[in-house]
């Protein structure tokens, strides 16, 4: 016997579908599964069970496989089913050898394409496929599609011409589970695509009342409109005319094409009728009920058959009455499923093309949904956003059909550019496949309102200690979307200042978490940051009083007059985990608010709020140290004589915050670093990953940080964080080795897409943007018409995203280049850090600028705002080049 190697298999796959509009897997092994796009289960309810949203009945399975079939000169066909069932599969193959599965599947998922690799030496072909979503940054109108696109490329790889078939079939969900259905599978031609509607005729408001579409398009296509479950996978056919096995799989075995039959209700009129009906029909009523039966795809075989052998069983009245009386038969035991639920209306698409040798062919299949009964758990009406745009799946299909070019020229664009650089992989990793989290869990109403998930299904809507180190890749690609959620959020702020912890059950209230003292420092460096990178002074405006309440309700926490936090300081995004005190955690974020706030003031004329906050600052920051610097790092906390020093990872998280989004340093630069390189010595280890919290081993433990759930823990989102912060700190090396661990972690976990924390796919984890950031040192101040590129490598190519557009950039030691594939930037002040600079051209053309006098890099400021739009280059050089 072979010897068999077993490895971790994936538990999710890549999320397809639009913002917003719910998602279905693509896995490794080739299945779609978890379509989680009928407003029921944990997208759409953290309570599920309790509220009987639990996920559709019997959609777990089998919902949408894939086959192709091959076939050269009089050989007979080949036939694989392109995934691996984890089951035993619908169909019985092992009764019938011919039924196989293609031996080895590749997958390559990358947010936000999936490609897969189909190989079998034994075909004449190469088959692989690519399985995308809408997604494309700064279009959010696009990316909130309901759909997903299946392109299959299939190439010859012999000397003689190969036919090549597939089929796709797709279960029926619409009003699944219910006991009166009242299904109509709409049938629509179009020059070499056709499309099927699964919908209803009810009117009813249940959430998987709706519509879905799938669609093929190239070459010969056929189809099966619509029949029943057990002829899409198999069922024994007995009666007067023997005993037969039915599949619809037999027929395109044989022939590469289905039948082009199918019925758009549920035969109601054959299967209900009575055998006194029957009887009282006319010769010519029979022949009629006969071409019905005879249109409906799995009642052909068993007539075909029959007349193969013998046309004379089924010339007369009483063959024919006989034969339609076994059909009627098997109907009726086959028209529900072992629950007792209509089990009809399932569907199926096939292309046939022929391939001359070396030709490749592709082969295109579009799902689109449509399910507008979205409510809460408490009952109010959420609805999707996609419903202002679409009135049904096919529009979305046809939409996705028609602008598919575009569409995947877009994505595809967009995902060469993501994944371009020359910096660690486990760097590309983390900053991708959390991508995949703005799709897997956001919900974007019909009213507009959008949010994610804290978790999947899991805490509440736009947790505002979460979107402060998850939103960065928010803001870059979809920065309406990020500023939506904020102003949402800045609604539901309480009198006394305090900004809300999350919404639940969904936008029109929020928990009672106010109490969580880090939330208000950090809403406004959100602000801060959200306006550096966006230019939008409106936006500052609107949330202006909420900051200002915002920042008096956290100096008010201040009792000894040091300008910083030193009551009810312990209820934090650290939930389990109560400090005391002045912690350094909460007192490094309201210095970092400090400087932002100041920063907003200043550009809004407020030079008295300025003033007063950048004193506050200079009295904060010297007390910070002289109460919290313990000659290593930065204790836990201090509350009077009693000191708690616990090596915190998030213990200067302000700090990096403020680094990383352009504002500084207001801590010394030396402190910052002793205490990163204190971090990683203490919490760091390649068994652990980054421990949230340590105790040395000088250091005495207290109550409640000793064995805490959540000091012992590791969260990928904080672990992130904080390889950006060594990064910006210059510690690549560390940073490297820490991104490696957390990707390798999770990926021999099986949950490459699917971080853990306070929940399943946790939106923390989408802080992987910031080490792109800081990969690339890229910044951003619209305001001030100033963008940074000081990367800690001294080479490196790397991509750049902001709200305006996106691009890449390759630094060498004495050379930078900067490209615009998507939008534009703008800007009059480059900030690099090569020295020295001689000489800058756009497009070829020298520019003229002066340099602004700085110790550490080189400014550059033009004497006209650079625009810069794709095929346009701007290159600086020490010398000339």
């Amino acid at each position: 016997m072979e010897t068999i190697i077993n490895r971790k298999m994936q538990q999710n796959g890549m999320a397809l579908g639009g913002i917003g509009s719910g998602t279905v897997e693509i896995n490794q092994n080739g299945v779609l599964k978890d379509w989680h796009i009928f407003n029921l289960g944990q997208w759409a309810s953290r309570e599920a069970k309790k509220y009987q949203l639990e996920n559709l009945y019997d959609y777990d399975t089998n919902v949408m496989p894939f086959y192709i079939r091959t076939k050269q000169g009089t050989d007979i066909p080949k036939f694989r089913k392109l995934s691996h069932d984890t089951d035993a599969g619908e169909f019985r193959s092992m009764m019938y050898s011919w039924h196989k599965e293609v031996k080895e599947i590749r997958y390559h998922a990358s947010f936000p394409i999936s490609e897969l690799s189909y190989l079998d030496e034994s075909l004449p072909v190469t088959i692989r496929s690519e399985f995308t979503s809408p997604f494309v940054p700064l279009n959010s109108r696009v990316s909130g599609t309901p759909g997903f696109y299946a392109t299959f490329s299939i190439e010859n790889i012999t000397d003689e011409d190969v036919e090549v078939s597939l089929l796709g079939k797709l279960k029926n969900p619409i009003n699944r589970g219910l006991n009166n259905r009242e299904l109509r599978n709409r049938l629509h031609k179009s020059d070499d695509r056709i499309s099927i509607t699964m919908s209803s005729d009810s009117n009813g408001s249940q959430q998987q009342n709706g519509s879905i579409c799938f669609s093929v398009d190239g070459g010969e296509t056929s189809y099966i409109q619509g029949d029943f479950a057990s002829y899409f996978a198999n069922f024994v056919l007995g009666g007067d005319f023997g005993v037969t096995e039915q599949s619809y799989l037999f027929d395109f075995r044989e022939t590469g094409k289905l039948p082009n039959l199918g019925s758009e209700t549920f035969p109601s009129h054959i299967a209900d009728l009575s055998d006194d009906e029957l009887d009282r029909l006319n010769d010519l009523q029979i022949e009629e009920l006969l071409s019905q039966v005879l249109e409906i795809a799995s009642s052909k075989p068993p007539y075909q058959r029959i007349m193969e052998i013998d046309q004379a069983l089924l010339a007369d009245r009483v063959g024919k009455m006989k034969f339609i009386r076994v059909i009627r038969k098997q109907m009726n035991t086959i028209r529900n499923d072992a629950e007792g639920y209509e089990a009809w209306g399932d569907a199926a698409l096939c292309s046939n093309i022929t391939l001359r040798p070396g030709e490749r062919k592709e082969v295109s299949f579009i799902v689109s949904w449509y399910f507008p009964n979205h409510f809460s758990d408490h009952g109010s009406f959420v609805g999707h956003m996609y419903t202002n745009w679409f009135q049904d799946a096919k529009e979305v299909n046809d939409y996705m059909s028609a602008n598919s070019s575009d569409i995947l020229h877009q994505v595809r664009r967009f995902a060469n550019e993501l994944t371009s650089s020359d910096t660690h992989h486990s760097f590309v990793n983390n900053w991708t496949n959390q991508l995949n989290t703005v799709t897997k869990c956001s919900w974007w109403s019909k009213q507009g309102d959008f949010a994610i998930w804290e978790g999947y299904g899991s805490c509440g809507f736009h947790t505002m200690d979460i979107t402060y180190q998850g939103s960065f890749n928010l803001l870059a690609l979809f920065p309406d979307l990020q500023l939506g959620q904020m102003e949402l959020g800045a609604k539901f702020q309480r009198e006394d200042g305090r900004v809300h912890h999350f919404f639940t059950p969904d936008f029109c209230s929020v928990d009672n978490g106010f109490d969580r003292v880090d939330m208000n420092p950090q809403y406004v460096l959100l602000v801060c940051r959200d306006y550096l990178w966006t230019g939008d002074i409106e936006y500052v405006r609107r949330l202006w009083d909420s900051i200002v309440m915002a920042m008096d309700s956290i100096e008010k926490l201040d009792l000894d007059g040091d300008c910083l936090p030193d009551t009810e300081t312990g209820s934090n995004t650290y939930d389990a985990w109560h400090f005391r005190g002045t912690p350094s955690y909460i007192c490094s974020l309201w210095l970092a608010a400090l400087l932002a706030a100041a920063r907003l003031a200043d550009d809004l004329g407020e030079q008295q709020l300025k003033s007063k906050w950048q004193n506050m600052l200079e009295i904060g920051k010297q007390n910070f140290e002289r109460k919290l610097w313990n000659d290593e790092y930065f204790s836990l906390w201090v509350d009077g004589e009693v000191r708690d020093e616990c090596c915190m990872a998030d213990q200067i998280d302000g700090q990096w915050y403020a680094q990383l989004i352009g504002l500084g340093n207001f801590i010394p630069e030396h402190l910052t670093q002793q205490a990163l390189k204190a971090i990683f010595k203490h919490n760091y280890h390649t068994e652990t990953g980054l421990i949230n919290a340590v105790y040395p081993k000088q250091a005495k433990p207290t109550l409640y940080t000793h064995r805490n759930v959540q000091a012992e823990a590791n969260w990928s989102g904080i672990e992130f964080s904080f390889v950006s912060a060594l990064m910006e700190y210059g510690y690549v090396d560390e940073a490297i080795e820490l991104s490696q661990n957390v990707d390798q972690r999770y990926f021999h976990a099986g949950r490459i897409f699917n971080h853990e924390e306070c929940g399943d796919h946790y939106y923390r984890a989408m802080a992987g943007w910031a080490i792109l950031l800081s990969a690339a040192g890229f910044k951003l101040d619209v305001p001030r018409s100033t963008v940074s590129f000081v990367p800690p490598a001294e080479s490196i190519q790397a991509p750049w995203f902001a709200p305006t557009g996106y691009g890449r950039f390759i630094k060498k030691p004495d050379t930078f280049e900067l490209q615009c594939t998507v939008g534009e930037i703008s800007f009059q002040t480059l900030v690099l850090n090569i020295k020295p600079i001689e000489q800058v051209h756009l497009n070829g053309e020298k520019m003229n600028f002066e340099f602004v006098k700085n110790a550490d890099h080189t400014i550059i400021k033009f004497d006209q705002i650079i625009t810069l739009k794709p095929d346009m280059i701007l290159f600086a050089c020490q010398e000339a080049q």
